[in-house]
C-alpha cells in the first residue's frame, strides 16, 4: 500500500495541468476576477487586469467575450465583443493585460477580425510583450517586443507577429485596444493572442500518458496485494 501511495504522488506531482481547471469560453468579467488563473494547454493564464484608458464609448468587461483555441502547436485566446465600434466623434481605449506562465514559448502572433472601418476610422490592437517576465503595471523587468494590427478601412494589417530564440518560459501580455471614429466609423468583432509552442502535443500526451500508466500500475499492485 506504500508503494501505491507514493506511485499516486509521484503522478499527481509531475501533472499539474491535468488536474487544473481548465478555460473556458466565458466573460472577460470572469477572467478579470480577483486570483482567476485557468489552464490553457501547458500553461497558467493568470493575472488579468481591464480598464478604460480615454474615450467617449464604454465598453465593460460583461460585454466581451473569452474563447480559448488551440491548434496542432498553438494555444491562445480570442476576445470578442458586438460592442467593439465606435462612429462619428467617438472613441473608446481600453487596456487587457494578463500572464501566460509557465511553459515553452517560441512565437506570438495577433489576429484582428473586423468589418470594415469607414475610412479614416481606425480599429488597432497595439500588444506589448514582456519576455521571460510579467509585467508589473507597465513595468517589465526584461526585454519587451510589441506588435500591432490595424485597420483603418485602406490599410489592413490584420496579421503580426514575433519569434522568440531562444524560446521563453513566461510571456506577460497588454493589450492596448483603441477605436477611434475619426467623423466616421470603426469596429472589429475581435482580436486574438496567440502563442506558438515547440511540439505541445508531444508535452500534452506524454503526461497523460505518465497519468494513464500510474493509473495502471496502481490497480496492478492493488489487485497483487489481495
Amino acid at each position: 500500500m506504500r508503494s501505491i501511495r507514493l506511485l499516486l504522488l509521484l503522478t499527481l506531482s509531475v501533472t499539474p495541468a491535468v488536474f487544473a481547471a481548465a478555460c473556458a469560453p466565458a466573460l472577460l468579467s470572469v477572467y478579470d476576477a480577483s486570483g482567476f488563473t485557468c489552464q490553457a494547454g501547458e500553461f497558467t493564464v493568470k493575472d488579468f487586469v481591464y480598464s478604460q484608458i480615454t474615450g467617449t464609448v464604454t465598453i465593460p468587461d460583461t460585454a466581451i467575450t473569452v474563447t480559448p483555441v488551440f491548434g496542432p502547436d498553438t494555444v491562445g485566446l480570442q476576445f470578442s465583443s458586438s460592442q467593439f465600434t465606435v462612429s462619428g466623434t467617438d472613441s473608446a481605449k481600453y487596456l487587457l493585460a494578463y500572464t501566460w506562465d509557465p511553459g515553452d514559448i517560441r512565437g506570438f502572433t495577433d489576429f484582428l477580425d473586423t468589418d470594415p472601418p469607414v475610412f479614416p476610422g481606425l480599429a488597432q490592437i497595439t500588444t506589448d510583450l514582456c519576455l521571460d517576465a510579467a509585467w508589473v503595471g507597465a513595468s517589465c523587468s526584461t526585454t519587451t517586443a510589441t506588435v500591432t494590427v490595424s485597420d483603418d478601412g485602406v490599410t489592413q494589417i490584420h496579421t503580426a507577429n514575433v519569434l522568440f530564440s531562444p524560446t521563453i518560459g513566461t510571456l506577460g501580455v497588454r493589450n492596448t485596444i483603441e477605436l477611434d471614429g475619426n467623423g466616421a466609423s470603426a469596429e472589429f468583432t475581435s482580436f486574438t493572442n496567440q502563442l506558438t509552442t515547440p511540439e505541445p502535443s508531444t508535452i500534452g500526451f506524454g503526461l497523460m500518458a505518465l497519468v494513464f500508466w500510474g493509473l495502471k500500475r496502481l490497480r496492478s499492485l492493488a489487485v497483487a496485494a489481495r
